[in-house]
């Protein structure tokens, strides 16, 4: 047949078409940033952390004490109750996540 193009065309137009319409939506925890916001867990990697918990107060030095590992040069190890976080020093964005249970 010679009409055989065409609806094979439209198939895979549809086929686009509704792929497109389930665009996934930002992830249920992105909005979470508010302070002091039920529970800390809202930690995202590739996130950035708020500046208060780049102080000596939250800074793990005794990583070691802790069962962690050496952080690298330029990062370092962020504790917030029973979560520890892998921190850019330069810049606070969370490298690596280990959470509690």
């Amino acid at each position: 047949g010679h009409g055989h193009a065409g609806p094979d065309r439209h198939d895979r137009h549809d086929r686009y078409d509704r792929r497109d319409d389930r665009r996934p939506g930002p992830p249920p925890h992105a909005h979470g940033g508010r302070h002091g916001a039920g529970p800390q867990h809202n930690w995202v990697r590739g996130s950035r952390i708020p500046p208060q918990y780049r102080t000596r107060h939250y800074v793990v030095n005794d990583w070691r004490g802790h069962h962690l590992s050496p952080p690298p040069r330029g990062y370092h190890w962020v504790q917030n109750g029973g979560d520890y976080l892998l921190v850019a020093i330069a810049t606070g964005v969370i490298a690596q996540l280990i959470l509690s249970q």
